[in-house]
């Protein structure tokens, strides 16, 4: 329901008299002229972009700023305005390369056949400038691209069996200059075997025909099929990274493709998309005397999953600030907050909490509810304090970070996210929710 309402000053006066019975018998009327200042609550009524819905604050502003001066061309300073609107948060996926190439065994020939070189096995090694190999090759291959724009290159490395590797490459005007760009790592990863294609049926037209797939094969339609009838008792929310044998063009290639389950089938999954998330949220407006502009837009979220990094800093705080809790085993290991950069995740294991990391008897009596309550209180601690600064530039108070993080033991393994805001008036971010399994 809208609500608008509207305080005016004389307006009973206005009503009932002319503007020359006002000059003459209030003065100083003309130097105050009336206020009519509006408190207005409602739906957005303009027209949305080609999506259905806003992605950018500036635009979101201007489409209601214009809604609003139809419907108040007079109103007054200090007049505001709640609207609800469809807004799309979005979250950007990891950052790819602008060009990506898999070396073929062409490539590998043309830098040299000789003993020493790539072609003679088509493939790198450890006796091997890789970077100078590559950098040469880029300068031949991608001439004609613009300064500023990337290449990544997958080839084959040898030691001790065959890889594959990437590396990334930033055309500059001197040359070609190596770069890092974060690399998406799935939860598990599978490489197919010689039953597994056959598993998919070995007629004609068919994996299991030649152990590969080939351009007449749906690969999204047989592996996750696959993996649902391979790893059963997988956890939602969970990825897993598919290496398969791929025929093309007269000779055979390994490819990996990406699945995410969600508790009930395996689909696709595309790391380096990014990911939009449509909600209603309530934007905020007041009118300074002159423009509608946007104060806050509340509501939405912002997911921010847990990396190495977050984990290494959770663990570098606890060495250095409660060393008496660092593993007796291991040095990725502590359980102030139950954090381990070998896996990486964090440790809920209660026996193991209880039995070799209870400080001077503080667990003692606790049931396995009281000491969850203690490790989720810890970690949110330690989530506010040193995981979301990391991520967040500039905070928003008017959404919510929802940060997920790997959890062994417990209340179960799986990934569980924590909800937090961020308070602008003691400049911190505070837990707004209890952990729940993604």
């Amino acid at each position: 329901m809208n609500k608008n309402f509207i305080f005016s000053m004389f307006a009973t006066v206005l009503l009932l008299a002319g503007c020359d019975y006002n000059g003459d018998n209030f003065p100083g009327f003309d130097d105050n002229p009336v206020k009519e200042v509006v408190v207005y609550e409602g739906d957005y009524t303009g027209k949305y972009p080609t999506e259905g819905y806003f992605t950018d604050k500036g635009k979101l502003q201007t489409a209601i700023a214009g809604v609003l001066a139809e419907m108040y061309p007079y109103c007054d300073k200090g007049s505001t305005a709640k609207i609800n609107v469809l807004f799309g948060d979005i979250t950007e996926g990891f950052k790819s390369a602008d060009v990506s190439y898999t070396l073929t065994n062409d490539d590998y020939d043309s830098m040299g056949e000789d003993q020493g070189q790539p072609g003679k096995y088509n493939n790198f090694d450890s006796n091997m400038d890789v970077d100078s190999y590559l950098k040469s090759f880029c300068t031949a291959k991608y001439a004609n691209l613009a300064e500023g724009k990337t290449v990544s290159i997958t080839y084959k490395y040898y030691s001790g069996g065959v890889s594959n590797q990437t590396k990334t490459y930033k055309k500059t005007a001197a040359g070609w200059d190596e770069i890092e760009l974060e690399v998406f790592m799935p939860d598990s990863s599978y490489t197919l075997q010689d039953e597994d294609y056959d598993s998919m049926g070995t007629e004609s037209g068919q994996p299991g025909k030649y152990n590969n797939f080939d351009s007449n094969m749906d690969v999204d339609f047989y592996l996750p099929i696959f993996l649902k009838q391979k790893f059963p008792y997988t956890e939602s929310g969970m990825t897993c990274g598919v290496t398969y044998k791929y025929y093309a063009n007269k000779q055979t290639t390994d490819k990996t493709a990406i699945y995410k389950y969600d508790g009930a089938a395996w689909s696709p999954f595309d790391p380096y998309a990014d990911v939009c998330e449509v909600s209603t949220k309530v934007a905020e407006m007041l009118y300074d005397g002159s423009a509608w502009t946007l104060t806050r837009l509340l509501g939405g979220s912002m997911n921010v999953a847990f990396t190495q990094e977050d984990y290494e800093v959770l663990l570098d705080w606890s060495l250095k600030n409660k060393p008496e809790y660092k593993s007796t085993k291991y040095d990725t290991e502590e359980y102030y907050f139950g954090v381990s950069t070998y896996y990486p995740n964090v440790n809920n294991a209660y026996n193991t909490w209880r039995n070799y990391y209870n400080i001077n008897g503080e667990y003692d009596g606790k049931s396995d509810e009281e000491l969850q309550s203690i490790m989720d209180e810890r970690l949110a601690w330690g989530i506010a304090e040193l995981v979301l600064p990391l991520h967040i530039t500039v905070p928003d108070p008017g959404i919510s970070y929802v940060v997920s993080y790997a959890v062994y033991g417990g209340r179960g393994n799986g990934t569980y996210a924590m909800a937090f805001m961020y308070n602008m008036e003691n400049g911190k971010y505070e837990k707004v929710s209890d952990p729940v399994a993604q």
